[in-house]
C-alpha cells in the first residue's frame, strides 16, 4: 500500500495507524511552466523555475527532495494499492492529475481519499480519526476515471483549456470537483487588460480592505478564493508583480 499526501503538512499529522508506505507531493505544478516530454525534461524544467523565482524557498535541492518522493510512485509494484490524499482546489488537482499520470500504466487500484472539511481547511482542519474515517471512505477510481484525471494533466500541459473544461463537464457526476477547478484554471489565465483572476481579486480585496498590508490581503484571498489553494509564496508573488506593474504604468 503507497499513500501519496499532498505535503508535508498532511504527512506531520498522518495517522500512523494507517499502514503503508509513504510519498509526499512537493511540488506546486500550478505555478509555472509544466511542458516538457519527459519526467526527466519536466524535473529540469521545474528546478530551473522553482530556483529562479523563490531563491528564499529553495533551501532544499529539487532532486534530492522532490525527484525521490516521484520515485517511489514511479516503481510501486503492480500489486501495490494507491491510496491518493488530495484536496479539490486547483493547486491540488493539477498535482493530482501529475500524480495519476504518472501511474497511468499501474495495475493496483488507485483510491481517492477527499477531506470532508470544506476548500478553506482542508485537511488541515481534520483530526486523527476524521482522516481515519477519510481513508476507509476512500473512493476506487474506475478505470475511465483514472483515465480523465491522466488526460487532465496533459491538457493542463498543452493549456487546452476548451478540451479540459468539456472533459470536466462530462464527467461531473462521477468526478464532482473538477468541473470548477478548471473554471479556476481558465479563469486564471491572463488576455488583454484582464491580468487573470487571483492578481484581479488582488486588487479588489485591497481596495475594499483599504490596505497594502500583505498578510490582511492575503487571509482575505484565502478565504474568498479557497478554489485556488495558492501558498503564500504563490499569492505574495502575484501581489508583487501587481505592484511593480502599477508602478511601470
Amino acid at each position: 500500500m503507497l499513500h501519496v499526501l499532498n505535503g508535508d503538512s498532511l504527512a506531520e499529522t498522518f495517522p500512523p495507524s494507517i499502514s503503508g508506505n509513504i510519498a509526499i507531493m512537493r511540488e506546486c505544478l500550478v505555478d509555472g511552466p509544466v511542458a516538457a516530454d519527459s519526467f526527466n525534461e519536466l524535473a529540469i524544467v521545474r528546478s530551473e523555475y522553482l530556483k529562479k523565482t523563490y531563491p528564499e524557498a529553495a533551501d532544499q535541492d529539487y532532486y534530492t527532495y522532490v525527484t525521490p518522493q516521484f520515485k517511489k510512485i514511479l516503481t510501486a509494484t503492480s500489486a501495490t494499492d494507491v491510496y491518493l490524499w488530495f484536496e479539490n482546489d486547483l493547486f491540488c488537482q493539477v498535482n493530482l492529475w501529475y500524480v495519476v499520470h504518472l501511474l497511468k500504466a499501474h495495475k493496483g487500484q488507485l483510491y481517492l481519499v477527499s477531506p470532508t472539511t470544506d476548500l478553506i481547511e482542508g485537511f488541515g482542519g481534520m483530526n486523527i480519526d476524521q482522516l481515519r474515517s477519510a481513508y476507509r471512505n476512500a473512493k476506487p477510481l474506475t478505470s475511465n476515471e483514472r483515465h480523465v484525471l491522466a488526460d487532465m494533466w496533459q491538457l493542463y500541459q498543452k493549456q487546452n483549456t476548451a478540451e479540459a473544461l468539456t472533459l470536466s463537464l462530462q464527467t461531473s457526476p462521477e468526478l464532482p470537483f473538477l468541473h470548477p477547478a478548471v473554471v479556476a484554471w481558465v479563469e486564471s489565465i491572463p488576455h488583454g487588460e484582464y491580468l487573470g483572476k487571483p492578481k484581479e481579486a488582488l486588487k479588489e480585496i485591497s481596495a475594499q480592505l483599504g490596505t497594502d498590508d500583505f498578510g490582511k490581503i492575503f487571509r482575505a484571498f484565502h478565504v474568498k478564493y479557497a478554489i485556488y489553494g495558492y501558498g503564500d509564496l504563490q499569492v505574495k508573488r502575484f501581489w508583487e508583480e501587481l505592484k511593480k506593474e502599477e508602478l511601470e504604468k
